[in-house]
């Protein structure tokens, strides 16, 4: 069975820091990224429908300048991978701080565009 994507996934390493409840502050990375979620390699697990909040910089390809994005994500599925060493989680976003989702798009799209020659033909 062939999995379908609504956008493509783009293999990137950047690190995210993740605020869990008790207020500590985790760093991890991530190994994809797409319109929806991101996969983040992290040394500690998740459980699903854990609800997160992640914050990272992009590069905002209107201003050219690096910004704080910001968003609550929700953990789908959470496996260790043993040639990573580590746990590979995958997330989706639940909703973004400010003009969050608008910076990480460009983002994105900038990405897609460099590597693919494809737009991601959102706003």
């Amino acid at each position: 069975m062939q999995e379908r994507r609504a956008s493509p996934r783009i293999k990137i390493r950047f690190k995210v820091g993740v605020l869990l409840s008790s207020g500590e502050v985790h760093y991890v990375w991530t190994y994809d990224i797409s319109l929806g979620g991101m996969q983040l390699l992290s040394e500690y697990s998740a459980d699903s429908g854990d609800i997160l909040r992640v914050f990272f910089s992009a590069l905002d390809t209107e201003t050219d300048t690096y910004l704080r994005v910001v968003a609550r994500i929700r953990v789908i599925r959470a496996v260790y991978d043993g040639s990573e060493r580590c746990f590979r989680i995958g997330v989706e976003f639940v909703d973004f701080e400010g003009n969050g989702r608008t910076v990480y798009n460009r983002y994105l799209d900038s990405r897609l565009y460099s590597r693919y020659g494809q737009r991601l033909g959102v706003g």
